[in-house]
């Protein structure tokens, strides 16, 4: 035991001798900064039965995410389970059909299709902006956070599914009730045994997420396709994101042939049925608290710097519609999601699975194959080499950005940057300017947020604020 926890000092690599149990019950994005500040850049460490070696270095991070993503195509490699969800793009292996998968899915993000996506949910932002008009009336204090994960929960079903559930007036809706199952962000014993152990957690039979939930998206990923078949429609009226865009040709699926033979054959366009239901849950699981933590994020640092939340609405007002263009043409709004992301990343932890020995630049550090490198974009985000004034609120820093491009990764960086990037700050751009543009903001609790125990994603309990209409 001792030999395997002495690993990284016993070649020269800084960091605890010790599996970091602290962190099991700390804030993590908390533990993760005083990590670093006590152990440097780059260290060594211990989670579950792997070694992980946490790089903060952008030219390093380069080097992991792009010159050598051959070393580091996947991600950290965890126990999958025995559901479908072994076929989302995020957990796939880099491999071929990694590659086919994220080619055909690739299309459903285009800005043609963002615009389209965009013209189809405007009504549930009006509805959202009307929901909130309720509670500005009554003068009643409101948790921002819940509202806004109703909101990209809607967002999502429309755009994944073609179904607007109205979540925070439907709750029990069977699509929002098995979504929640699956986004939960307190880490379930199959989750952390999962991710930790994987070995034992394959030898347990463990799922990795709930399976009836799974089942419950399986089954209506096959309605959906099998009902665009049988009226020979691929894209109907408000799912933008069609069968073809994302690879599923259905009007020539005949009986499903998903062998490994068949595979080999298979266009790199097209998707299985099967690899469609993993995308769809992937669509909720990136999409989903990772937005809607952002916008509550991007609300907190507006209500507590009323002057940056004066400027941005004098610069909603030159606007006179919000479109797909118009909004990536709004300076301050865009600096406002960019300093939102720097200074409070959804994910704090990326991490990517050394496939062979490899050399780290010039540090004389050699990460032995099957490593989990761990990078930290909370602490990468505020380094005051890279950023001055690093916990400062400052959107206007990003009007002339001198940061080093690695040096922000609030979306990872390479071949395997999120394939959802342009979608989220589509919504987020979206979901901003018509907020800022109808209420005035303020904090209606004290300015310290609290935030979920062991959890790398950076989502706050709550926020409540109170809203003001502007005239």
């Amino acid at each position: 035991m001792r030999w395997w926890f002495t690993y990284w000092s016993r070649h020269g690599v800084p960091g605890p001798n010790f599996m970091e149990y602290e962190l099991f019950y700390s804030i993590h994005h908390h533990y993760i900064l005083k990590a670093v500040q006590k152990y440097g850049r780059i260290y060594g460490t211990y989670l579950g039965t792997g070694r992980s070696l946490v790089v903060n270095e952008p030219d390093l991070i380069r080097d992991i995410m792009v010159k050598d993503f051959r070393v580091f195509a996947d991600h950290k490699h965890i126990h999958n389970g025995s559901t479908k969800i072994a076929k989302d793009l995020y957990l796939m292996h880099g491999n071929d059909d990694w590659k086919r998968v994220r080619s055909a899915v690739t299309p459903a993000f285009t800005s043609s299709k963002m615009r389209a996506m965009m013209d189809s949910i405007g009504d549930i932002f009006d509805t959202f902006c009307d929901n909130l008009r309720k509670f500005q009336t009554k003068g009643e204090t409101i948790d921002i956070r819940e509202y806004m994960g109703a909101l990209t929960m809607d967002v999502i079903c429309r755009c994944a599914y073609g179904i607007n559930p109205e979540s925070i007036h439907n709750p029990n809706h069977p699509i929002v009730t098995n979504a929640k199952k699956i986004l939960t962000v307190d880490a379930s014993m199959n989750m952390v045994t999962s991710v930790l152990a994987p070995g034992l957690a394959k030898m347990l039979n463990l799922e990795l997420f709930d399976k009836n939930a799974l089942t419950y998206f399986d089954k209506l990923t096959n309605q959906i396709l099998t009902q665009r078949k049988t009226i020979n429609n691929i894209a109907d009226k408000y799912s933008e994101m069609a069968d073809n865009d994302i690879g599923y040709h259905s009007l020539s699926d005949g009986e499903r042939d998903v062998s490994p033979e068949s595979m080999s054959k298979r266009p790199t366009s097209q998707l299985t049925p099967d690899e469609m239901t993993a995308q769809g849950v992937s669509f909720f699981i990136g999409g989903y608290n990772s937005t809607s933590t952002a916008l509550t994020h991007a609300i907190y640092y507006l209500s507590l710097h009323p002057e940056c939340q004066q400027k941005l609405y004098s610069e909603l007002k030159t606007c006179d519609e919000y479109t797909y263009e118009t909004l990536g043409l709004l300076k301050y709004l865009n600096a406002v999601i960019n300093e939102t992301l720097r200074l409070a990343p959804s994910l704090t932890r990326i991490q990517r699975e050394c496939l062979m020995d490899y050399k780290l630049g010039n540090t004389g550090i050699t990460i032995p194959k099957g490593t989990c490198v761990e990078i930290y974009p909370y602490t990468l985000h505020r380094d005051p080499d890279y950023w001055p004034n690093p916990n400062d609120f400052l959107p206007d820093r990003w009007f002339e950005s001198t940061h080093h491009p690695y040096a922000y990764v609030p979306f990872g960086g390479g071949p395997r940057q999120c394939i959802g990037q342009r979608f989220a700050i589509t919504e987020m751009q979206m979901c901003l300017a018509k907020l800022i543009r109808k209420f005035e903001f303020s904090l209606a609790q004290t300015s310290k947020l609290d935030y979920f125990v062991c959890n790398a994603l950076m989502s706050p309990k709550k926020l409540l604020v109170q809203l003001a209409l502007r005239s």
